[in-house]
């Protein structure tokens, strides 16, 4: 509360303007006390600075107490506190966003300034080049270091720092004052004094080499209108522009045409940075020396440049200096420029105002600080031009002029195509209204010189093609052909000619019986009933009445009936000659399949052997599989790939149930079914084995015996979980049979087990316990439904 006491105090001696000695603290209001409290914390001054200036202001020290009781008391009410302290961090946010816009603004307007780039490029820097010789006319001055290179009769080299006084002390030789010299000065001064220690100088037998061995470092203040300004330590190489670029260049109130270099007191000259920046002009960027000052000052005149112009930016203008010479700084016009007149907007005393300058006099037009000149663009409109699109070789924009006004002259330019569809063309005209106009036309008639028509600007004519306008023609061709699919008509096209597209007839087609199915039009069929012509011939037949096919005709090439593909089956497992096999006809049995297997392996268990079989739903998927791919194959499919991808498709089997020992027993009878395409029948080895699965306590392989009951396998697994579906209890044989547990009365009997049997135990489907809300919903409706029971009683009474 101290630092808020004192700020208080201050506040109200400044803010208020009533700080003297009979100043009523008590009629303060609470109110007025929060926002002091809020305002308090935008000052910088500390607390002993601010007691200070409040009794340079006159407060007296029983002022002060009653403030401090005051703010005591305001203190004590916790609401009072927040609310101040809303008061203040809002004024707080609202400085600092007021702060970041004029930054955000200054930034703003700096970057538009023509040149400001030139200080954010990192690609310049104007450093001096310290590689290239020492100019003759650089001035030496304290810390230069001088090389001198004695050579030819005698030999010596020194290398002399400048001191303090300006000296350079030379071996032998009276100390020289070199500085305030220019280097060819200081040379001439040191060969002559050399030349008393060295005769032969003189003789020109030895000679004398003088170079800056190291350049000093001078002390420059920037002043002004600079982005940082303040004393900077440079190379004595270093120019107007170094400095400029070191110290972040003009800031947005900064000149960059009157930059002054004083020197001792006096202006030595004014440096325009517009003289590098449009002329590449650097004779006014003069050397700095030692306690040089340089002067940005503040612009005098600025104008604004943008529109349609090649470098939009803000120009500073001289006395002197017209808008034709702004428009030169911006490297003139840009192409799409409108250059009948210009918009300047300007400020007047009290308001803004608006200058249209034409073409004649933007020239010689005197530009006041402020200006905003706006070069407007050309329109997107053409005076003459005509467009034609659609069935010509050369559509596009086309000159409306002498040589082509009327229709005819446009098309005979733009070329008309064959396929042009020549009854009808369009012509889209704006009317004078503006409303679009469609103007229909002959196209055949203009071309032959008939009803032509004028044309406008703006009209945007259309030719059809007769492609265009009608349905795309095309065949199927469908069945036992190498690439069935859908292909192009073309005129004249013949039977012959589809099936050759089409990859020609496959080995088992027959050319007996070929259909041909074509759309029905108009007068074609009395039929109303009708869906297509169907007609059904041989090739030959076909070839004979020397027929074209229509556009959309179906051709479809029926497999021959007594063509038959192999039929491939598979036995596996033990005996002699496990693989695949081709079926040999329809009545082939699985006892003939292990005859042409070789028989049986003595380690065969024929108990065990099961026949899996594509069930009917994998077959019928699997066709639709193949429609869908025989409709989707493209001309460039050939019968490999096509057989890649009926490869791909998925076929699972069931397994069939089947008592091979029975059908061994009685070949050709009735456990010894016939086997079909895609069978698998598999004979496996002698399992020893039963396997318990599901709801026992450890699910196992058992060692089968023949006295082995489902109790004992039951035991042996650790018996029934609690949750174990007894009654849903099967056994599956190895061959694929199953059987399940049978009850009568309280008995319950299972099946026999044999060996490679799995036992399924089913678990009973886990029960959700009652919520308390369903217990309460399910006794408030049997509560309900007593109560009527009870009322229909009382009523039959």
């Amino acid at each position: 509360m101290k630092f808020l006491k004192l700020f208080l105090v201050f506040l109200i001696v400044t803010v208020t303007g009533f700080a003297q000695a009979n100043v009523n603290i008590d009629a303060l209001t609470d109110e007025q006390l929060q926002q002091f409290m809020a305002q308090a914390k935008l000052t910088g001054l500390s607390d002993a600075e601010l007691e200070t200036k409040a009794k340079e202001k006159g407060l007296s020290s029983d002022q002060i107490a009653k403030l401090r009781t005051r703010i005591n008391n305001l203190s004590s009410s916790s609401s009072s506190n927040s609310s101040a302290k809303s008061i203040a961090d809002t004024l707080v946010s609202r400085q600092k966003i007021v702060e970041q816009n004029i930054v955000q603004a200054k930034t703003t307007v700096k970057s538009k300034i023509f040149g400001a780039e030139l200080f954010n490029n990192s690609n310049l820097t104007f450093e001096p080049n310290l590689k290239i010789p020492t100019p003759r006319n650089y001035v030496l001055g304290v810390g230069d270091v001088i090389a001198i290179d004695v050579f030819g009769y005698s030999d010596a080299k020194y290398s002399l720092r400048v001191n303090e006084e300006g000296l350079v002390r030379i071996p032998y030789v009276s100390p020289l004052k070199v500085t305030g010299l220019t280097f060819d000065d200081a040379q001439k001064k040191i060969t002559q004094s050399l030349s008393k220690v060295y005769p032969e100088i003189l003789t020109g037998k030895t000679s004398v080499q003088v170079s800056l061995g190291q350049i000093r470092t001078i002390r420059v203040t920037l002043i002004g209108e600079i982005t940082k300004p303040g004393t900077y330590f440079l190379s004595s190489l270093s120019s107007i522009a170094n400095a400029l670029y070191v110290s972040g260049g003009p800031n947005e109130n900064g000149s960059f045409r009157s930059i002054d270099l004083i020197r001792n007191g006096k202006k030595i000259t004014t440096f325009d940075l517009y003289d590098f920046l449009l002329k590449g002009d650097l004779t006014n960027n003069r050397r700095l020396e030692d306690d040089d000052i340089v002067k940005v000052n503040p612009y005098t005149k600025r104008v604004e440049l943008t529109g349609a112009i090649k470098r939009k930016a803000i120009y500073e203008t001289k006395n002197g200096e017209t808008l034709g010479s702004v428009i030169d700084f911006a490297g003139g016009f840009a192409d799409g420029a409108y250059k009948e007149f210009f918009t300047v907007t300007r400020m007047g005393d009290k308001e803004k105002e608006i200058i249209n300058i034409t073409k004649n006099n933007y020239p010689s037009f005197e530009l006041k600080s402020g200006d905003i000149i706006i070069v407007d663009s050309i329109t997107n409109r053409f005076t003459n031009r005509v467009s034609i699109n659609g069935s010509v070789f050369h559509p596009g924009n086309y000159a409306l002029d002498n040589g082509t006004t009327k229709l005819s002259q446009l098309i005979a330019k733009a070329g008309l195509k064959e396929e042009a569809y020549l009854k009808r063309g369009l012509i889209k005209r704006l009317q004078d209204n503006f409303m679009p106009q469609a103007i229909d036309f002959n196209v055949a008639d203009i071309i032959n010189g008939k009803n032509d028509l004028d044309l406008r600007r703006e009209d945007s004519i259309k030719i059809y093609s007769i492609f265009e306008l009608q349905e795309n023609y095309n065949i199927i061709v469908q069945g036992e052909v190498n690439t069935p699919g859908i292909y192009d008509y073309a005129d004249s096209m013949k039977l012959q000619d589809a099936l050759i597209i089409a990859g020609g007839l496959k080995d088992g087609a027959t050319d007996k019986k070929i259909e041909i199915s074509r759309r029905i039009k108009m007068g074609m069929a009395a039929d109303s009933n009708a869906y297509a012509i169907v007609e059904s011939f041989s090739l030959d037949e076909y070839n004979s009445r020397k027929t074209t096919l229509k556009p959309f005709d179906v051709i479809t090439v029926r497999k021959d009936p007594l063509y038959k593909d192999q039929k491939i089956v598979t036995i596996q497992g033990e005996v002699q000659y496990p693989g695949k096999y081709i079926l040999q006809n329809s009545k082939e049995t699985m006892t003939d399949l292990i005859t042409r297997a070789g028989g049986l392996k003595s380690s065969a268990y024929v108990s065990s052997a099961i026949l899996l079989r594509n069930s009917y739903r994998d077959n019928l998927e699997r066709q639709l599989a193949e429609s869908k791919a025989y409709y989707t194959t493209s001309q460039s499919r050939d019968s490999t790939t096509k057989d890649i991808f009926y490869a791909e498709i998925k076929t699972p089997r069931q397994i069939v149930n089947i008592h091979l020992e029975k059908a061994l027993a009685a070949p050709h009878g009735i456990d010894d079914i016939a086997i079909e395409e895609g069978d698998i029948l598999k004979i496996p080895q002698y399992k020893g084995t039963v396997q318990t699965i599901g709801g026992v306590y450890v699910p196992r392989k058992i060692n089968f015996n023949n006295e082995l009951s489902f109790s004992d396998a039951i035991s042996e697994s650790g018996g029934f979980l609690t949750n174990a579906a007894k009654r849903k209890v099967f056994v599956q044989y190895p061959n694929g049979e199953v059987k399940k547990s049978h009850s009568f009365l309280f008995f319950r009997s299972y099946p026999k087990l044999k060996p490679g049997s799995e036992i399924f135990i089913p678990l009973k489907p886990e029960r959700k316990p009652m919520s308390t809300g369903e217990i309460i919903g399910i006794s408030s409706a049997l509560a309900g439904m007593a109560s009527i029971i009870y009322g229909i009683i009382n009523l039959k009474k």
